[in-house]
């Protein structure tokens, strides 16, 4: 297709449906599997945000997009430690029944 590319707009526009379906999933899913999925999607989308943003700045953003991936990489790890932790002490993931403070 001629004359078709792609602009920051677009990136802008796909980041910004990734982060409102990531929010969407975080308030309507008491699974907390499910809620570490819909961060990341909300993440990612938030990444292609600073990535559309960046194509008009410079290649700094892009650069600061790849250390915020690696963090998140690292917060999976350590959200996905957490849910098999509580999974291990409540025998449950549903949010709801985990919130319950036991003393």
């Amino acid at each position: 297709m001629v004359g078709a590319e792609i602009t920051p707009f677009h990136f802008i526009t796909l980041g910004l449906t990734l982060f409102f379906i990531g929010i969407c999933g975080i308030i309507l899913r008491r699974n907390i599997i499910f809620v570490f999925i819909s961060l990341e999607v909300a993440t990612n989308g938030i990444f292609l945000i600073f990535f559309g943003a960046s194509l008009k700045v410079g290649y700094i953003s892009q650069a600061l997009v790849l250390v915020f991936m690696a963090i998140a990489a690292v917060e999976v790890a350590v959200g996905l430690a957490l849910a098999i932790a509580i999974f291990r002490t409540s025998k449950t993931v549903n949010v709801d029944e985990v919130s319950q403070l036991k003393g």
